[in-house]
């Protein structure tokens, strides 16, 4: 059949005009340049540049680079505030910017202004600040699992009211699910060091000496950050990134630390469009996502300790799929940390309070219990398994957060072998593979990076240039074999090269963050995803080297 003429005019008028149109939504993002000097006019190389656009929620950091340059591309048109910071100074309140679509704008800053101790100052400054001391391991360790350090440093209290206060947060603080898992004899060292160091006759804090002057050098300068606001209460715990590139939010995932599950949902972030999409999870009772983790047909799993499931949410179908999870036979919730795929079709977990590794068969819908042998000293004593990851040869690795040891599970045969981890009351948190099939994962308590070697059980811990980072959760960039941390009161990123050791440490636009999960981006290594516990914040780091 032969083409009609005028329907053919018409398809390439309409073809031209959607081109067009696609044309200018691509080209509608615009620039922002220009230069940070110091007070003394001098360029400032290693400020923090932050661009703002409040009405959509969004921030971008640059770090300035030669010349005191910096620049900011693919914004979207709108009003933004920009602010420099470095080495103690900021710029001023004048910063403010109209960015029109496809254009490039300049504003030029001048670090003029004290920045004041509370902006500066991460809770793992603080921790540098508190005496050494016995005692102050355990405050490190437990403590910061519900806040960070700046709670603690700035008070001054008698003995008697520090032990009211140990006592409160030992006993279900703030309507909190649990309670500071400190022992009597934790207790008292705690007490007893609080009273010394931070009583009602020591000096107070001393803000203006102690001020960080913060510069950023070397490869840490080679990055930038967009980070996305959510709104107050959502506390984003867990993140996870698809195989196009959108990042996967669990909200409400604070059930274990106190948050609102009222606010649960699954969040959508769409790095393209800059748009947030919350999906509301259907229930019995009002669901907390926490664990997540993307499987390879791009469906996003999910942990719902309200409901006492696993599931899954099929962005394909706009499905939810449910696989019911038994009360623990030895006590304990049904709560899952970590959820892991293996190559064989199986999807496994740890379950924290009932200190056992299930494993779900999605045919089925079959679930097979693992006890971690550890906890069978008793009833009372759990060993909190945390984070998970699958080896070389297929074998489930697992971090046994209070026990101080890693644990490995035969799939074939349920063994589970466990392995000493050198440093004590190293609170092992979250793990990953890399490319030779070896097991990482942070260690919150210690600060450090451990290691496990999948053939021989070796366990090696690697300390992180912050040396009370909280070292939290661990994904592997295996493009390049790049270990990255996420820090719990940090306020950072960590990079860690395990071929020539340097490590690398990239600084987020907040302090108060808490992150609790990263994920690399499968289709764009550089580009390492977190969530802002406390922040209500998600957003993404990427390296430009």
């Amino acid at each position: 059949m032969q083409p009609n003429g005028k329907r053919t005019v018409l398809l390439a008028v309409v073809a031209m005009f959607v081109m067009v149109w696609l044309s200018r939504g691509a080209n509608d993002r615009g620039s922002l340049s220009g230069v940070v000097k110091d007070a003394s006019g001098k360029p400032a190389v290693g400020a923090m540049v932050k661009i703002r656009n409040t009405a959509r929620g969004l921030t971008f950091m640059v770090i300035s680079q030669d010349q005191g340059r910096y620049q900011s591309t693919n914004l979207p048109p709108g009003e933004y505030t920009v602010q420099a910071l470095g080495g103690g100074f900021k710029s001023g309140p004048d910063g403010e910017v109209a960015l029109a679509a496809g254009k490039g704008t300049t504003q030029n800053l001048g670090l003029t202004v004290a920045q004041s101790f509370e902006e500066t100052m991460t809770s793992a400054q603080f921790g540098e600040l508190m005496p050494e001391d016995q005692g102050k391991g355990v405050i490190v360790r437990w403590c910061t699992d519900c806040h960070g350090l700046e709670k603690i440093v700035p008070l001054r209290r008698s003995a008697e009211l520090w032990r009211e206060t140990v006592t409160k947060m030992r006993n279900s603080p703030y309507g909190n699910r649990r309670s500071a898992a400190l022992n009597d004899e934790d207790a008292e060292l705690v007490i007893a060091y609080l009273s010394k160091h931070f009583g009602p006759d020591v000096p107070p804090l001393d803000k203006e000496r102690n001020i960080p002057k913060n510069w950023l050098r070397g490869a840490a300068t080679k990055y930038w950050v967009l980070e996305y606001a959510l709104g107050r209460g959502r506390g984003p715990h867990d993140v996870a990134v698809d195989s196009h590139g959108i990042c996967w939010v669990g909200e409400g995932g604070a059930g274990e630390e106190g948050g609102a599950e009222e606010n649960a949902a699954l969040g959508r972030f769409d790095p393209e469009t800059l748009t947030y999409k919350r999906i509301p999870i259907p229930g019995e009772k009002k669901a907390g996502a926490s664990a997540l983790s993307v499987d390879p047909q791009d469906r996003i799993w999910f942990s719902d300790r309200s409901n006492k499931r696993i599931a899954y949410y099929d962005p394909k179908t706009d499905s939810f799929v449910s696989f019911p999870l038994p009360k623990p036979a030895r006590g304990g919730d049904v709560n899952l940390n970590t959820i892991r795929f293996h190559p064989d079709g199986s999807v496994w977990g740890t379950e924290l309070s009932a200190n056992q590794i299930v494993r779900i068969d999605p045919v089925t819908k079959k679930v097979t219990e693992y006890v971690v042998p550890t906890s069978r000293q008793g009833r009372a004593f759990s060993v909190n398994p945390y984070g998970m990851a699958i080896d070389g040869k297929g074998m489930i690795w697992f971090a046994e957060r209070y026990a101080g040891k890693v644990g490995r599970v035969d799939p074939a045969t349920g063994q589970i072998t466990e392995y000493d981890v050198p440093t004590r009351d190293a609170q092992l948190r979250r793990m990953g593979t890399d490319e030779a099939g070896n097991l990482w994962f942070g260690e919150s308590g210690a600060g450090s990076l451990g290691m496990v070697d999948y053939r021989t059980g070796k366990v090696v811990e690697i300390p992180t240039p912050t040396k009370y980072s909280g070292a939290y959760s661990v994904d592997v960039d295996k493009s390049k074999n790049f270990i990255w941390m996420g820090y719990q009161i940090a306020d950072k990123l960590g990079r860690f090269d395990p071929r020539t050791k340097p490590f690398t440490e990239y600084p987020l636009p907040n302090t108060y963050v808490s992150t609790r999960r990263i994920a690399v981006d499968p289709s764009r290594p550089n580009r390492v995803w977190y969530a802002g516990f406390y922040s209500d914040s998600v957003g993404f780091v990427e390296v430009m080297q």
